[in-house]
């Protein structure tokens, strides 16, 4: 399978008629949402998409996208590199009706008009969930990773005595 240009849009049900994979990159300056929420996008984004029917007659397609992109490490405040690797699998529906039918391994996605979804934020979406809450540098590369994260003493535990005793004593009587 040669590697293309990923297109906009596809119009999903006609590709999963016709078994449709996809092997294609899409540029970085695309994704503008992407851009803003890392330092940098090290290159063009890595995707596959396969269009079918499951055994419901459910048209359907899963993907795979992938890219490296520099963040800000919490720790230690120096750039680092991410590697943000998305699965997912979906099913075009036309309205709410269809979307409660479906099957819970199946992430709906409306289509527009023409019957065509939107790859390009379908990938940007993708990826923006597998970028880290707070991005950390493993603790061995940290310059901070030899400090350790906790602060104070920890004391061991001492048995107290229960504020209740007294009443327990009194209902003996």
């Amino acid at each position: 399978m040669q590697k293309v240009k990923l297109p906009i849009s596809v119009d999903s049900v006609r590709a999963a008629n016709n078994r449709l994979e996809i092997l294609a990159s899409l540029d970085k300056s695309l994704l503008s949402r992407l851009i803003e929420s890392t330092i940098s996008i090290q290159s063009d984004i890595d995707t596959y998409f396969a269009f079918d029917v499951d055994q419901q007659k459910l048209k359907i397609f899963n993907g795979k996208a992938s890219v490296a992109v520099e963040l800000t490490c919490q720790r230690c405040n120096e750039p680092m590199i991410y590697q943000c690797e998305a699965e997912f699998t979906y099913c075009p529906v036309l309205n709410k009706e269809q979307e409660n039918n479906l099957p819970d391994v199946y992430e709906p996605i409306y289509y527009d008009e023409n019957g065509e979804v939107n790859l390009h934020q379908i990938v940007e979406d993708e990826l923006l969930l597998t970028l880290p809450q707070i991005a950390k540098h493993a603790i061995e590369d940290c310059k901070y990773g030899e400090y350790e994260s906790t602060f104070g003493e920890i004391e061991e535990e001492q048995e107290r005595p229960n504020p209740f005793d007294a009443l327990a004593q009194l209902k003996l009587k």
